[in-house]
């Protein structure tokens, strides 16, 4: 490819679709995986690894173990995790010594199965050449070797790689956060304080209208809430638990129930604009509600209105149980809009909020557990707790689901009786005499249970769950505190506003090494992953602020990577994902023309209808995944917006006074290519343009520079034999005798359809 941008190579990644996150709930191992942190003792590193590793110990452990325990596969929260593809024997080998002098000979016994091992038993039992080979570099696995110094795998990554500087880093902030460009004060302020001036140049776009804009969209993407039923059909809430709702009617009932919807997103921006930690929004003992929630919830509101007709004020709140006291509360997982967004079932049983959960918080994707045979003959009572094919997801998967026990399918909280009076959400089939019963003929209810018997034990981890089948009225609100103890929520909070700041989800890890990309795949998810995990531990150690995170991400190398030199195939396939380019979204797309033009297109003002929809291809509703790349869908929308919208965004801008133009402030209307101080006046005004749209900082000379000032001059030439314009336009031959007026809305067509101004 030779040199090349970056942020295109980054533009590409955006066309081959979104990227899933791979990184997995829990390990083979069946053990407490909540605690990811090194070993307590690590073995020094060696410079070799001994040739009985590298020829038959090696390849049985890939064969055998790596398929769970690497990073991005189903065992990667354990304390094991392998390196994948050609070249990590020495790595490996060390990765083993750490564990070994951790653990001691625990890799030879869960090798085996023993005493337990959610990924069954790889080397059968001790008798297996693998077994016995394995046991045979034990001693060398505990003995010390020569350190090998720092075998930093990534080392070569960004080799040749260009990041933005500051004013240009600066520039794409502003408006991913503020809708506009920096002002010459902020401009100042960076080249004068650098790095430290740039983060807190940054952190202070993140306030205003534009930045609660970004949230919502982040929040939006996230959760899905347009789609939630607020009241009634079996889904949203009832007058049984909240009888001020017998008689909402008319308005007060359309602001009730978008407020509801709204509540996990305006829970986050609670949290994320007061620099409140992160771990709140799975562990706050809170919500918030506004005006019309909090009259119709009976919320306990902790403050007072200022205008409690006003519907964007919130404030953090308790709701109350119609069994007395207040009802649990673990942030957005115990909101209405939450639960019933990601719905659950008398046969699901949670499963699917475990999904969500982990892939929201935790940068994990559950899906991949299951990514094995299946045996399905038929030889187990409870597959999900017998069958290995099963039990390598379940073991993990099911404890965990045990934390929304309070909340039936209808999304109601302990809505059920037993018959002994005790408040349950147990569905009435699974209690019923008719239900399958146990190895031993037994039923597996029993009085007194809030959860299944025909599944794991609750439980986080090695961490049993309070109250154990018995239940707690507080289970959620426990689970959602081992979450934001989990040592991967960080990594989940950078995964999570890492699609809000790039627009795509981050990389994952090949799951084999046979393809031929894969080498290039693994290297950049490796270097992206480090490059997490440095920021996930500046995140922990500063509380979890998330405004912190996010000017982490955009002053990271991923974001500002600009170009590299010297590729060839395999490398160009490695930096394919770096840069933030990224297809703004309608709503992005808007503020960025209100704060760079002075006005927005009114037909993008919904998100989710018209020109809009078909634009961004996202309604929360029906389609749930934002577009990602420029198709015949986008052109077409934009060729009519920006024909249509030019003449009066450029007759505008003339009609300001020249110091308070974003547009035109190096030029006249009476400025025109017939004379020298014209022509210069024009080209001045096209290099303004061209930084102010497009962040293009060129010198008079520049090639494309000069295409933009040939339109210019080719639509002004044309004046006297100008056909009829297909579309109404607000210049004409009395308010623009010299033809300049509709020039200008000609260039400014072509630039605001350019994708240098539709991505950011």
């Amino acid at each position: 490819m030779g040199d090349t941008d970056a942020t295109r190579g980054g533009m590409l990644g955006l066309l081959s679709g979104p990227l899933a996150v791979a990184m997995l709930l829990a390990g083979c191992t069946g053990e407490d995986t909540s605690n990811k942190d090194a070993p307590a003792t690590a073995a020094s590193a060696c410079a070799a690894a001994p040739a009985d590793f590298i020829s038959t110990v090696w390849p049985s452990l890939e064969n055998a173990c790596a398929t769970c325990h690497a990073a991005g596969r189903v065992a990667a929260g354990t304390k094991l995790v392998f390196a994948t593809g050609a070249g990590t024997e020495l790595r490996n080998y060390n990765v083993l010594r750490d564990f070994v002098a951790a653990t001691g000979d625990l890799v030879l016994t869960k090798s085996i199965g023993l005493p337990s091992h959610g990924g069954g038993k790889p080397f059968v039992d001790a008798n297996s050449q693998q077994y016995r080979d394995l046991a045979a570099l034990m001693p060398a696995l505990r003995s010390p070797c020569v350190p090998a110094g720092s075998q930093a795998q990534a080392s070569g990554f960004w080799s040749g790689v260009t990041v933005a500087d500051d004013a240009k880093t600066l520039a794409s902030a502003a408006v991913l956060f503020a809708g506009r460009n920096p002002t010459a004060d902020e401009q100042a302020a960076v080249r004068s304080g650098g790095a430290t001036a740039l983060r807190q140049t940054i952190r202070g776009y993140m306030q205003g209208p534009a930045f609660d804009r970004f949230l919502e969209e982040a929040g939006m993407t996230h959760f899905l809430t347009r789609r939630v039923v607020a009241r009634g059909n079996n889904r949203g809430l009832v007058a049984d638990d909240f009888p001020a709702l017998a008689n909402i009617t008319g308005t007060d009932a359309t602001r009730f129930d978008a407020s509801l919807r709204r509540e996990p997103i305006e829970l986050m921006k609670f949290i994320v604009k007061g620099d409140r930690p992160w771990t709140d929004m799975v562990a706050g003992n809170y919500t918030v509600v506004n005006g019309v929630l909090a009259q119709y919830l009976a919320a306990q509101v902790d403050g007072t209105f200022a205008n409690a007709a006003d519907d964007n004020e919130w404030l953090p709140a308790r709701l109350p149980s119609r069994l007395g006291g207040n009802r649990e509360h673990a942030g957005v997982l115990s909101t209405h809009a939450w639960l019933d967004s990601f719905p659950t079932t008398p046969t699901n049983r949670n499963r699917h909020r475990v999904y969500i959960l982990a892939k929201q918080f935790l940068a994990t994707d559950i899906t991949a557990l299951g990514m094995r045979a299946v045996d399905d003959s038929g030889q187990f009572r409870v597959p999900v707790l017998e069958n290995p094919a099963c039990t390598s997801c379940h073991n993990t998967m099911d404890p965990i689901a045990a934390g929304f026990q309070n909340w039936a399918a209808n999304n109601r909280y302990l809505p059920f009786k037993s018959a002994a009076g005790k408040d349950i959400a147990l569905p009435a089939n699974y209690r019923a005499a008719s239900y399958a019963r146990d190895a031993n003929n037994q039923p597996y209810y029993r009085e007194g249970d809030n959860w299944f018997r025909d599944q794991k034990e609750p439980g986080y981890g090695s961490t049993p769950m309070p109250g154990g089948f018995g239940g707690s009225p507080t289970a959620l609100q426990w689970l959602g505190q081992q979450v934001a103890a989990d040592a991967r929520f960080a990594i989940g909070a950078v995964h999570f506003w890492y699609e809000a700041v790039f627009g795509r989800e981050p990389l994952k890890a090949p799951l084999t090494n046979t393809t031929p990309e894969a080498a290039a795949q693994l290297a950049a998810y490796n270097a992206q992953h480090a490059e997490f995990e440095e920021i996930a531990a500046r995140f922990r150690a500063g509380g979890y602020k998330v405004k912190d995170l996010l000017a982490d991400l955009v002053t990271s190398r991923w974001f500002r990577a600009e170009r590299a030199s010297g590729l060839n195939a395999t490398r160009a396939a490695e930096l394919a994902d770096l840069g933030s380019a990224n297809l703004l979204t309608p709503t992005q797309l808007n503020l960025k023309l209100a704060g760079l033009v002075g006005q927005p297109w009114t037909e993008f003002n919904n998100p989710y209808a018209g020109l809009a929809l078909s634009y961004g291809d996202f309604d929360a509703i029906d389609r749930l995944t934002r577009a990602k790349s420029y198709t015949m869908l986008q052109a077409v929308t934009i060729d009519r917006l920006a024909s249509t919208r030019s003449c009066a965004l450029a007759q505008a801008d003339f009609g300001r006074p020249a110091a308070s133009r974003l547009l035109f402030p190096s030029v006249t209307l009476n400025d025109t290519p017939a004379t020298t101080a014209g022509r210069d006046a024009i080209v001045a005004n096209a290099r303004h343009l061209h930084k102010w749209l497009w962040k293009d900082d060129v010198a008079a000379t520049d090639a494309e520079l000069q295409r933009t000032v040939k339109l210019f001059e080719d639509v002004w030439a044309s004046r006297a034999t100008a056909p009829a314009r297909p579309v109404a336009c607000g210049f004409n031959n009395t308010n623009d005798p010299n033809y300049t007026g509709r020039a200008w809305a000609a260039v400014l067509a072509y630039m605001l359809g350019d994708p240098k101004f539709l991505y950011e």
